[in-house]
């Protein structure tokens, strides 16, 4: 009976100390599985190069509501932005029809700050990935980051890079970076989600 009870105790220990490897495990095999599928959509874009669906939020700096139209080129949105700027745009690329990766690009009229936010959707519309590139000149920063999804939206995985605006240098950003928040929002969870996506369906 001893011998029986050792047993069953390290049996539970075994487990206790399996378990969390196991899940680790996974979450690797995912990412890993991640980073190949982001690969194959950073493919369709370099073989596309221009982006098959552009939209731009054409509301003003004041304005309480956001107003998102779709452009049918990059040379029409050029037009608008040289009678009235716009400070949010996306430009979207798709596979089997479906939206696969929307790039935003996100400014303010003052100009001291800019940011990527690079989306990688799978097939279902759920967000894989993540990427963030923020560009200000208070302090001459550029704050990377990248951000990881199950399809049940949980994020698995993240990390952030700070760097100097001019070297692409690391830089220390101990006491943070103006304008940065590592809780910003300002990606979607999904291609339903995203601010145009009632445009989609006309």
């Amino acid at each position: 009976m001893k011998i029986l009870g050792t047993l069953v105790v390290l049996g539970l220990c075994l487990i206790t100390v399996l378990s969390p490897c196991s899940g680790q495990n996974i979450s690797r095999n995912e990412i890993k599985g991640i980073d190949a599928y982001v690969k194959t959509v950073d493919a369709i874009r370099r073989k596309r190069k221009t982006a098959e669906l552009i939209f731009a939020d054409t509301s003003g700096p004041t304005d309480e509501t956001e107003k998102w139209r779709k452009f049918p080129s990059e040379r029409a949105l050029e037009r608008l932005r040289k009678q009235s700027e716009t400070y949010s745009i996306a430009y979207n690329w798709l596979n089997g029809g479906k939206i696969v990766a929307s790039n935003f690009t996100l400014f303010s009229p003052s100009g001291d700050w800019v940011k990527y936010v690079y989306h990688y959707f799978r097939a279902d519309g759920t967000l894989a990935r993540v990427e963030s590139d923020y560009r200000t000149f208070n302090g001459d920063f550029m704050v990377v980051r990248s951000r990881y999804f199950d399809r049940m939206g949980k994020q698995i995985h993240q990390t952030a890079k700070f760097l100097d605006l001019k070297t692409r240098k690391p830089k220390d950003a101990s006491a943070g970076v103006m304008g940065d928040d590592a809780d910003a929002t300002d990606f979607y969870a999904s291609v339903e989600k995203l601010p145009f996506a009632h445009l989609l369906k006309k």
